[in-house]
């Protein structure tokens, strides 16, 4: 509600002179028929139609700014939802990559598991192996240092 003393053209003795009779705003001025305001004293039909006409454009250029600042409103909500859906469509995809990595990482240490049971299989087998080699060469070595010693003891009797 804006005082009857905003309007343009109402100085403070018209102000008080409608104030007395009843009407006190501008939105109450663009809603009094021409016949009200002629029962005023002072005002005429050309100042009555001049006050009735600034007090409507008035009301007018309010209702204009409400919708500009309405549809102000409405685009940042607007906008505020679009961006509230693109951080939740951006969170969905994140937790999607993060579910897609854990799969990736179970997986991972499951064929590490595997692969380290592999290891050590592969790693007993070449100890055996080894093992085996080792005695294999014990076995000759101490073959050939007893046939030395055979042999020694044949020259040894024929010397004799």
């Amino acid at each position: 509600m804006t005082a009857i003393s905003q309007l343009n053209g109402v100085g403070p003795a018209l102000a008080k002179t409608l104030e007395e009779n009843g009407i006190q705003t501008v939105e109450e001025l663009a809603g009094a028929g021409e016949q009200r305001l002629l029962s005023i004293p002072g005002v005429g039909t050309s100042r009555a139609n001049l006050l009735m006409e600034a007090a409507k454009d008035h009301v007018a250029a309010d209702a204009g700014e409400a919708d500009a600042g309405e549809e102000e409103l409405n685009a940042r909500l607007a906008a505020a939802e679009a961006a509230r859906l693109a951080a939740e469509e951006k969170a969905a995809k994140a937790q999607a990559k993060a579910k897609k990595a854990k799969r990736q990482a179970a997986q991972l240490a499951e064929e590490f598991a595997e692969a380290k049971v592999k290891a050590k299989r592969k790693a007993k087998k070449v100890k055996a192996k080894a093992k085996k080699a080792i005695e294999k060469e014990k076995a000759k070595a101490k073959a050939i240092l007893e046939g030395n010693t055979a042999e020694k003891k044949k020259k040894k009797k024929s010397k004799k």
